[in-house]
């Protein structure tokens, strides 16, 4: 299952916020101290929403402490999921940067496959693009498994130091679906505290000589030894969705042809046609955020099984009565932990 909240609007190509404030002291590759902004770029993919707000007020308390600020939203971006460009997308969207930020939902205990694939095409340091790293994950209560892990992994392995990371609980995606009250409104005001403490952290890598900044890549193995296993070793997303995760069902005589389906779909799937939705072939694979089924007005569209009996597995798995759930404690966290 997926784990992302209510998704407010359709991504547009990108989402940029610069705003050039008070001078941070930063250095340079060779470790001289410089006068100059910090400056910080955010790439999310929020099938739903939840981690392009996070990311959103990242960018905002990151501006308010003088930081230069990106942030580029990759949901349903035609460069990445049209042209199947990755490079191109980073190459021609992505500005220099001392410190990248990389946020994404959590989807079967990891961070999701487009997150993970877009780290990789990643350049080596250099030409502008900084070393530090800050991945973030949204996830729906049920876990958080290893996309931490995942993403940091992934980042060091393009040369770039994870120097902090952050996990939100948040509202699962499902709940538009099969309707709940666990963690409505999530992320909220009670994610602030938590992403404060994240900007006043990657604001102050501007004052700190990088060799006293640690990857914090070890710390995020937080879960017990079983829950990680099960989530390396049983769950993975994309066998779950060839293998365990339903189709979906498109009722034409129901459709209004609105293209409400096609607007909200993360991966561009879904096309609007004159006589309703339909999947050209090579399209994306559907990720099963459930999001035009939430979006569509006249009930024309629906997962191919028993719906009745894929909400009480959900349901339990929110309740914490199920394999699938960590019942992690804490359930929102800023890595590495500060100790009182």
């Amino acid at each position: 299952m997926n784990a992302e909240g209510n998704r407010d609007s359709h991504a547009t190509d990108t989402v940029s916020s610069l705003t050039k404030g008070s001078s941070l002291r930063s250095r340079s590759p060779e470790g001289r101290a410089r006068e100059a902004p910090l400056r910080v770029s955010i790439i999310v993919f929020s099938p739903s929403g939840n981690t392009r707000k996070v990311g959103s007020m990242l960018a905002e308390l990151l501006s308010m402490r003088g930081v230069e600020v990106q942030l580029l939203d990759a949901t349903g971006d035609e460069v990445l999921f049209r042209d199947r460009d990755l490079s191109r997308f980073l190459a021609e969207k992505l500005r220099p940067h001392d410190v990248l930020c990389v946020g994404g939902p959590v989807y079967a205990h990891h961070m999701h496959y487009n997150v993970l694939e877009l780290i990789k095409a990643l350049p080596r340091l250099g030409n502008g693009w900084g070393g530090y790293a800050v991945p973030f994950v949204t996830y729906g209560t049920v876990s958080s498994g290893v996309a931490l892990e995942d993403a940091s992994k992934m980042l060091r392995k393009t040369g770039r130091k994870p120097v902090f990371a952050m996990k939100l609980d948040a509202y699962h995606c499902y709940g538009k679906i099969f309707p709940t009250d666990v963690n409505a409104g999530m992320p909220g005001d009670e994610a602030i505290p938590f992403i404060e403490d994240l900007a006043a952290r990657i604001a102050g890598l501007g004052e700190q000589p990088s060799a006293e900044c640690r990857d914090v890549t070890r710390e995020l193995r937080y879960l017990s030894f079983a829950d990680r296993a099960k989530a390396k070793v049983l769950i993975r997303e994309r066998l779950f969705q060839r293998r365990i995760y339903p189709g979906l069902r498109f009722e034409t005589s129901k459709c209004v042809q609105c293209g409400k389906c096609a607007e909200v779909c993360p991966v561009l799937r879904i096309e609007r046609t004159e006589t309703g939705p339909s999947i050209p072939n090579g399209a994306p694979q559907c990720i099963h955020c459930g999001s035009c089924i939430a979006a569509c007005p006249s009930g024309a569209i629906e997962f191919k099984t028993d719906m009745e009996r894929w909400g009480n597995i959900f349901r339990e798995a929110l309740a914490g009565r199920s394999p699938l759930a960590s019942n992690e404690s804490p359930k929102s966290a800023v890595y590495p932990v500060q100790r009182r």
